[in-house]
């Protein structure tokens, strides 16, 4: 367990370098839109996004070379070669990539639109029991080690990468793929290498009980018996980003869940949210979603 501390470690010397950038196009918070296709499927190298966020559809996350930590469920856990996550839509979470292992960093992603796959798995009742378990929102993100299987997991992965590439991501071979992941996947998820020590995962659970209300950072450092600036540069050196930044991104995410699932007009969205002003809310979340709040929701109406 050394090396795990290690890790931990040298990101306390990178990620203060790394706060959230939400200017350019490709950095708005919901960062995958499958429009009318059920699934999308990829394989890469190199970069990582080092900001929290959230996707309204699955996110399977194979970490196939590079090693890191990631941020989900309030919790940081080690990245690296033959881990799996499975993020439930509007899963915050984040990847951080380790220094000196951004070049190397490769791995496999899938997002899909788990309503229409799970259709698709109607003759196929433990499997759709199973993604709909893993897709529903009140779940925490899945992790697994399949390290051994990685030779199988690969070939598997090439196959539907020229599969799905020539045929767009057709939701009959997308549910073929998700069946096959489903059958290797071990019966319980690791949480042997939480790392439980860090100050940001307080935080972010505290934030988790109140962040519908007023924050006050004398309150949470008064919660947590530590000094304000004390909780506020820790947290700012073990995620990359302030306290109010991932204050402000779980906010806007609790908005685009009422604005898609519930009646309610903008400005009980914006008060509902923790927003004290409905101006702020409205100008925060277009410069974070790229839409209004009204245009996010004609997009789903």
């Amino acid at each position: 367990m050394k090396w795990l501390f290690n890790l931990w470690e040298s990101f306390q010397n990178i990620l203060k370098y790394c706060p959230m950038n939400s200017s350019t196009p490709n950095d708005f918070l919901e960062l995958v839109s499958l429009n009318e296709r059920a699934a999308s499927f990829s394989r890469l190298r190199a970069n990582s996004v080092r900001y929290h966020h959230w996707h309204q559809c699955l996110e399977i996350l194979y970490i196939e070379a590079g090693y890191g930590i990631i941020a989900v469920n309030n919790q940081q856990y080690t990245m690296r070669p033959g881990r799996l996550f499975i993020f439930p839509p509007f899963k915050l979470h984040k990847v951080m990539v380790a220094d000196g292992q951004n070049d190397r960093y490769q791995r496999t992603i899938i997002h899909v639109d788990n309503v229409v796959i799970i259709h698709y798995l109607r003759d196929f009742p433990r499997y759709q029991a199973q993604l709909a378990q893993l897709s529903h929102r009140q779940s925490a993100a899945a992790v697994y080690d399949i390290a051994e299987l990685h030779p199988v997991i690969d070939a598997i992965f090439n196959k539907y990468n020229d599969i799905l590439n020539f045929d767009s991501c057709n939701p009959e071979n997308i549910s073929c793929l998700l069946m096959q992941l489903l059958t290797f996947l071990p019966a319980h998820n690791v949480n042997s290498e939480v790392l439980q020590s860090s100050l940001s995962a307080k935080v972010m659970q505290w934030i988790e009980d109140n962040y519908r209300g007023k924050f006050n950072l004398d309150t949470l450092a008064l919660h947590l018996g530590l000094s304000r600036s004390y909780v506020s540069r820790r947290f700012h050196k073990e995620t990359g980003e302030p306290i109010n930044e991932y204050l402000l991104t779980r906010r806007i995410r609790l908005a685009c869940e009422l604005l898609r699932d519930s009646r309610l007009n903008v400005q009980d969205i914006s008060a509902e949210s923790g927003f004290s002003d409905t101006a702020y809310f409205i100008s925060s979340f277009k410069k974070r979603i790229g839409k209004t709040p009204l245009q996010y929701r004609k997009g789903y109406a």
